[in-house]
């Protein structure tokens, strides 16, 4: 297989057949819909192939061709270290990093073991709907803090209603999506620092998941959770993976770094209890992140300048059929938030009707009532792809607009 050296020769525009590979995300459309043979635009993760680097260190630790027990090297800490530095303008210690299972395994495992049954837990919907399951399927109990839209489109925290539901009392943990997962908001130091002020006041731990920080558009500057000041700062773990970045969900390895040493002792108990203690990934997960970190800066800088002009085609393309403010900013991810109906029986018509069109998008209210309308739209495709979901799409839009009129 040819692996291109340089920049030059990255091609996101080739239509790669993932059908035939277990994939979950086009090979499961029927067991999933029912239907068959669908566009799908719905699992967050790229269409693209790895970055050159990956396939590189993929292949020359295949051809070692000896797959034994392996622990996380130390290489791969500093790689990790020198990328949040360099990137996010974060520095970490090595002393405050720890690897951990999968993100939304160690929230699970963080809800577990971080507060008891019945304990409120705050999440800001519309979120990425693992966050409550974690909460539910553990018997804690779910505190939603609804997000607000503005005029412009732009989504808020309402920051005044978490203040009074502080003041209720039983809240323990507050679960931060950031870059948010789906509303697409990078969020600014300031809503940070006062949302910062709220828990620490509270007592309340906060959670960061910080999968999609690298994912960040045009002018939008990412602040990582922990790098605001500690005198801000509640007791908190961030969670974080090069696995949407990067485009290798399917190489599973997440970390977690922390505010305070006794945190972090009591998270690492936490995994030593259910088995985890010691490196958790494989060495082919292993070779590959050390690479996206140490080499992959210039095929990450690609392919957002790409998904960037997919958003581009996305907004002109809807703007004429839904309105100018139909699709919300695309601050950060490759998700776009797009308002396409007026209440949840809308919404469920015009899904069923796209997946009739053969076009798969995630509903908006799978994320909480307060994203019942929207719908979720994965844009880190080929072009061509893009162009044909979105063909398929506005001939249902465009029906369903003209029947409201």
């Amino acid at each position: 297989m040819y692996i291109p050296m340089n920049s030059d020769d990255f091609d996101f525009d080739s239509c790669i057949e993932r059908r035939g590979t277990s994939c979950y995300k086009w090979d499961y459309d029927s067991r999933v819909t029912g239907r068959r043979d669908l566009l799908p635009f719905w699992v967050a993760d790229m269409d693209f192939r790895a970055a050159p680097p990956i396939l590189r260190a993929i292949g020359k630790r295949l051809e070692h061709g000896i797959f034994g027990y392996t622990g996380g090297p130390k290489s791969l800490v500093e790689a990790l270290l020198g990328w949040l530095e360099r990137r996010q303008g974060w520095k970490v210690g090595e002393d405050e990093l720890l690897e951990v299972p999968s993100i939304v395994q160690s929230i699970h495992m963080l809800v577990q073991g971080l507060c008891e049954p019945g304990d409120g837990i705050v999440i800001q919907e519309p979120v990425y709907y693992p966050f409550r399951r974690a909460v539910e399927s553990n018997a804690r109990r779910v505190v939603v803090n609804e997000l607000r839209r503005n005029r412009d489109g732009r989504w808020k925290m309402d920051l005044e209603n978490l203040t009074a539901q502080m003041a209720e009392g039983g809240v323990k943990l507050l679960l931060l999506c950031s870059p948010h997962n789906p509303v697409a908001r990078v969020w600014e130091r300031m809503e940070l620092l006062e949302l910062a002020d709220i828990c620490r006041e509270s007592g309340i731990i906060v959670i960061s998941d910080e999968i999609h920080a690298d994912l960040v558009f045009r002018k939008n500057r990412f602040v990582p959770w922990l790098s605001l000041p500690e005198k801000h700062l509640p007791r908190s773990i961030t969670l974080l993976s090069p696995t949407k970045a990067f485009n290798i969900p399917g190489l599973n390895v997440a970390f977690a770094v922390f505010s305070d040493r006794e945190l972090r002792g009591q998270v690492r108990g936490m995994l030593e209890a259910y088995g985890f203690s010691g490196g958790v990934s494989a060495p082919f997960t292993y070779a590959a992140v050390e690479a996206a970190w140490r080499e992959g800066e210039d095929w990450l800088d690609s392919v957002l300048a790409y998904i960037n002009k997919n958003d581009d085609l996305v907004r002109n393309t809807l703007a004429s059929l839904l309105g100018s403010d139909s699709v919300v900013p695309l601050e950060g991810t490759y998700l776009e938030w797009i308002g396409a109906a007026a209440n949840l029986a809308e919404e469920e018509m015009i899904w069923n009707n796209l997946l009739d069109a053969g076009v798969w998008l995630s509903r908006g209210s799978q994320f909480g009532m307060a994203g019942a309308g929207f719908l979720r739209m994965n844009i880190a495709c080929p072009r061509s792809q893009l162009k044909t979901g979105l063909e398929r799409m506005c001939t249902v839009l465009r029906a369903y607009s003209q029947n409201r009129q």
